[in-house]
């Protein structure tokens, strides 16, 4: 009974990992939101996207939001606090140590950045990056 038991408790866990959303995590997940191409035998939807993807829209958006912008890393500004801009306007981002996921970028390349807006009455909006591409 004990085997059973941990057999099924095995096979519940590998399924719940089988499925989710994609659109801000690794592409190693086989079906969920991707919010874009899905890769080949993966299925999802491929529709418009939930959130913001310029830096216009990230500075007048709700605390967090999500984002998905293109552009580029201008300069540090502080410890994990980097100027980024989309080619029309610049918003401050926070990038944890270990959010980088061993990308290494210059201020001349074009990066795609995943996160949340991080905003308040009393400054403006930053976005806080989960996960970065080139």
């Amino acid at each position: 009974m004990k085997k059973l038991s941990l057999i099924a408790i095995l096979a519940l866990a590998i399924s719940a990992n089988a499925a989710g959303f994609t659109g801000g995590a690794s592409q190693s997940n086989t079906s969920g939101f991707t919010g874009g191409q899905a890769p080949m035998n993966q299925g999802g939807f491929l529709g418009p996207r939930y959130g913001v993807n310029s830096v216009k829209a990230a500075l007048s958006a709700w605390d967090d939001t999500w984002v998905e912008i293109k552009g580029k890393i201008i300069s540090q500004v502080g410890h994990e606090k980097y100027k980024f801009s989309d080619g029309k306007d610049t918003i401050i981002i926070e990038i944890d140590d270990d959010d980088w996921g061993g990308v290494s970028v210059g201020p001349d390349e074009l990066i795609t950045i995943y996160g949340e807006v991080d905003g308040n009455a009393l400054k403006a909006n930053e976005i806080d990056v989960k996960r970065i591409v080139k």
